[in-house]
């Protein structure tokens, strides 16, 4: 798996880029997309993230359960609850310094690709960074997580929970962001691909160079005026035949449909 500091970089300011055509850039554009949305949706990022949600749910539980044996008043629960307190640290402040550095990483990635995604749009590239398989990863059991979340904090809230209320609705909580943060990384990924998808996508350039002239052909067919190749062109297969030449000794040598400079 590409290490963070091997992904590539945002793409270059305009007057820094380095292709001389929209080729270039489109190569350049897939292989750089390619290899931010496997990391972005890497099964292993969401197995992480997964993980750390259960150490924190269990990390929430046992400080709950401290410090309901503290308030009991006596030795051997004031015991217990120092030891689930201690316990309960070295389970929820791992898993949360893990979740928040990969929150920051998963934002600057993010940005990189959609940064690229917006230099163009090309669906004949899209199979180049279409991770479908990790975005179904991520989207499908976030939301069941966050399902889960829901049911219980709503169970704690409109319930007599007793002494579980803390419990489940910290585990309700938790579950519930841990879903979000997933949901919310599929949907970038299904937004970027709905917009190479999507109406007014970017293209070469066409049309001939000799659209759009001011005027065109003279009276001469096949002459000195604008041929079938261009403005300015000598005529399709250069300068043709003339006709009669019936011209008047005082007129000029165009005629009336000419177009001066």
């Amino acid at each position: 798996m590409t290490s963070p500091n091997e992904l590539p970089p945002p793409p270059p300011a305009p007057d820094e880029r380095p292709w001389n055509d929209r080729a270039g850039l489109l190569d350049a554009r897939a292989r750089a997309m390619g290899a931010l949305a496997r990391w972005y949706l890497a099964p292993h990022r969401a197995l992480l993230l997964w993980l750390s949600t259960i150490v924190f749910a269990l990390g929430w539980t046992l400080a709950v359960s401290g410090f309901q044996f503290l308030v009991k008043g006596e030795i051997v629960e004031h015991v217990l609850g120092v030891i689930f307190l201690g316990l309960a640290l070295g389970a929820t402040v791992p898993s949360s310094l893990g979740v928040v550095s990969g929150i920051r990483r998963d934002v600057f990635v993010g940005a990189c690709l959609r940064d690229w995604a917006e230099l163009e749009r090309d669906p004949q590239t899209l199979p180049h960074w279409r991770v479908s398989g990790g975005a179904l990863l991520w989207l499908g059991p976030s939301i069941v997580l966050t399902c889960l979340g829901l049911v219980l904090g709503g169970a704690a809230v409109f319930t007599d929970g007793g002494d579980g209320f803390g419990t489940e609705a910290g585990i309700g909580i938790v579950f519930t962001a841990a879903g979000g943060l997933g949901m919310a990384k599929a949907i970038d990924y299904y937004r970027l691909v709905s917009r190479e998808l999507g109406p007014g996508t970017g293209g070469p350039e066409t049309g001939g160079a000799g659209g759009g002239g001011a005027c065109f052909g003279g009276a001469d067919s096949g002459g000195a005026g604008v041929g079938g190749a261009g403005v300015g062109g000598r005529g399709t297969g250069g300068r043709g035949t003339r006709g009669s030449d019936t011209r008047g000794p005082g007129t000029t040598g165009y005629g009336d449909d000419f177009c001066s400079d």
